[in-house]
């Protein structure tokens, strides 16, 4: 009896370890969150320029993966227990959802997509200063370190 017991505790260690290697969300580090924020920051740079030029259906698509990207770092800030930062992770993804709607209208108000835009940098900016920081001497941006 005790022999099964033991396998399986085995079998149920085994399974978590594995379960953690496929899905890297469960160990969202702050490379990874780094990353996601770079993709987004990436994509939604094209947003701009495509919605700066009136290309609007391209500028949609951009914006769903720069959302996609944002709305994954959400598990960063909710591992490392900062409600501020997830609150301000939320108002930046509603900004970007009411941007989508604008431009997925019949007739795109090109003012409400610059405000709707604007909404979104403005929020971005928010995040970054209240939570990356950078090197002095790499001149290289990181996550500010915050009290738990």
């Amino acid at each position: 009896m005790r022999s099964i017991g033991m396998a399986l505790i085995v079998v149920i260690a085994t399974s978590v370890v594995t379960s953690a290697q496929k899905n890297p969300y469960l160990r969202y580090t702050e490379d990874k969150f780094v990353e996601n924020k770079l993709s987004a920051d990436r994509n939604f740079a094209a947003v701009k320029t495509f919605a700066a030029g009136a290309d609007y259906a391209s500028a949609k698509a951009q914006l769903t993966r720069a959302r996609e990207q944002m709305a994954i770092t959400i598990t960063f800030w909710r591992d490392a227990r900062n409600d501020a930062a997830v609150a301000m992770l939320r108002k930046t993804l509603a900004s970007m959802d009411d941007l989508d709607v604008v431009m997925g209208a019949e007739k795109i108000d090109a003012a409400g997509v610059t405000g709707a835009v604007a909404r979104i940098d403005e929020a971005c900016t928010a995040c970054h200063a209240a939570y990356r920081e950078q090197d002095p001497a790499t001149k290289t941006y990181r996550v500010r370190s915050v009290p738990r």
